[in-house]
């Protein structure tokens, strides 16, 4: 008992001090937050300053090649977008990465904290992509070219340039609902984190190249529909024929080896993100001077979830991932069932068939699956992103199930059957009714934790343009650059799914258990008594 109690000291020193650490993590101002919101004397910093510092990357983009040539001495850190590179510099993980221009421009809008060095490393164009090797795209890019000399010369480019590289949020909206679509429907696939080009605002995708692509849509008659991945993903996506055109990205001559791009749609740059401290140009965030704790946690909330309806996004998420984990979770348990007794009908090449089927879902990243079903195997088909996934998890969840069922099968005493066989009973009664209760006690808890594994597998689906609870946390943060709303709120949804799945399949082993039912109807039979 004394030992016990010592570790329970122990134990609540140790959770007090977790607790104590995540506040100061959690509410310390952000490194070079002035209070009073005053600007002091810029200095003089250079890209130069910054080599053999720890510099971030963006993943898929043509920056990694110029971090390499402007800071060749320096640590580099990868990340999949702008959101995890802005809390990474504002944690002080990396000191600076490489952006383009007007991403920048609306980083620092959204979060001062967050600047820029003034010159420009390169000078770049900005184009629309279509399908390299296709006459029919080359003809859709040949049009969408004269489409953009029209809007050159009647000043419809500088009305779209003034409204989103502009101030005035009341004018950033793309009304999709009047598109005919009398001509047809063209695909486009964008990321939806990559403000001021494409980005989701109110529930809506919005953006310059969102508003490019709906004119154009407008002025040919057709309708539009838009897929969302991550920008790693942009280029495999279009090359497998589901969409037209891509968002606008950087021409470079190893994507121009790759896709068609259109004539330039905007001009920019790649400049380097710095934290503003770095500058000593020091400026609060909006609301955020004078706020006590307490206010400082409401403001983000309402930031994070209330502006914009953004919880809406929380909860089509969730909507998405629950989906896809009930109807993966349903069909890999009937998939597993059915491999496992496959395997039992002592065919050596239905063995082998299946061990093969087992080793190759073991051995391949749930990620590299969902590419290559969504990409090249149903690429050509009308199957939905959510549809590919289901079917991905399935198999993945039949594999690893399967497995999971046989050694539970297999530790039921041999003497059970023997004895079901003895009696009169058929093999398949033999094994419904004694041999398969007392396996699935044994199973039950490994595969509740496969299921519970296969909801957290969801989170990367984002690859495959679907927008689940991980991806919907990532376009917030991609609007706020607030890391701990987002992130918690996913975290806790997360959990409390987690949650909901062991609850349930343990309904289910109490229900199986030979034991439970033996018991309750003794119980019964004492009421009756």
């Amino acid at each position: 008992m004394d030992m016990a109690k010592r570790w329970d000291r122990i134990t609540c020193i140790m959770l007090v001090a977790l607790v104590a650490l995540c506040c100061a993590a959690l509410f310390t101002p952000t490194e070079g937050t002035d209070a009073s919101g005053g600007t002091t004397q810029a200095k003089a910093l250079t890209y130069k300053d910054y080599d053999g510092k720890n510099v971030g990357i963006l993943t898929g983009t043509n920056m990694e090649q110029a971090t390499f040539e402007y800071f060749p001495n320096s640590h580099y850190f990868y990340y999949d977008g702008y959101p995890n590179m802005n809390a990474a510099l504002l944690a002080g993980k990396i000191d600076a990465y490489l952006g383009d221009e007007p991403a920048m421009k609306s980083i620092h809008n959204q979060q001062p904290d967050i600047s820029w060095l003034a010159d420009r490393l390169t000078n770049n164009d900005y184009s629309f992509a279509f399908r390299k090797n296709d006459e029919q795209e080359r003809a859709l890019r040949d049009d969408f070219n004269a489409w953009l000399q029209e809007i050159y010369a009647d000043g419809t480019h500088d009305e779209i340039e003034d409204i989103w590289f502009g101030t005035d949020e009341s004018k950033k909206v793309v009304p999709l609902d009047d598109l005919t679509g009398e001509n047809g429907t063209i695909r486009v696939v964008t990321t939806s984190t990559d403000e001021p080009f494409s980005y989701i605002k109110d529930s809506k995708h919005v953006g310059y190249d969102i508003d490019v692509c709906a004119r154009y849509a407008r002025s040919r008659g057709y309708a539009l529909e838009i897929g969302d991945v991550d920008f790693q993903a942009r280029i495999p996506a279009l090359e497998s024929g589901r969409y037209e055109f891509t968002t606008t990205m950087n021409v470079t001559p190893e994507r121009e080896e790759q896709v068609l791009f259109s004539n330039p749609v905007s001009t920019g740059g790649i400049v380097v993100g710095v934290r503003t401290s770095d500058l000593g140009a020091v400026e609060a965030t909006e609301g955020a001077a004078g706020l006590n704790v307490f206010e400082r946690i409401v403001a983000s909330f309402e930031k994070n979830f209330i502006r914009e309806n953004r919880f809406e996004l929380i909860l089509q998420g969730l909507q998405t991932t629950c989906l896809i984990t009930v109807c993966s979770a349903a069909l890999g348990s009937l998939l597993s069932f059915a491999i496992c007794l496959y395997r039992r009908t002592g065919s050596r090449l239905s063995n082998l068939v299946a061990d093969v089927f087992v080793r190759i879902f073991q051995g391949t990243p749930m990620l590299v699956v969902l590419m290559i079903l969504y990409y090249v195997l149903f690429a050509k088909t009308s199957l939905s992103a959510i549809a590919v996934a289901i079917i991905g998890f399935t198999l993945n969840l039949g594999a690893y199930g399967s497995e999971i069922m046989r050694a539970g099968i297999d530790a039921v005493d041999p003497g059970q059957r023997q004895a079901a066989l003895a009696v009169g009973y058929s093999e398949w009664q033999a094994f419904r009714l004694f041999v398969f209760p007392q396996a699935a006690l044994n199973f039950m808890p490994v595969l509740r934790g496969e299921i519970v594994n296969l909801l957290k597998s969801t989170s990367v689906v984002g690859y495959i343009a679907i927008q689940d609870l991980t991806k919907m946390s990532d376009i917030i943060r991609a609007r706020t650059f607030e890391a701990f709303f987002p992130l918690v709120a996913t975290a806790i949804l997360y959990f409390l799914l987690a949650w909901a799945i062991t609850w349930a399949m343990r309904a289910i082993a109490k229900r199986i258990d030979p034991r439970a039912k033996r018991r309750h109807t003794h119980h019964t039979q004492e009421v009756s008594a």
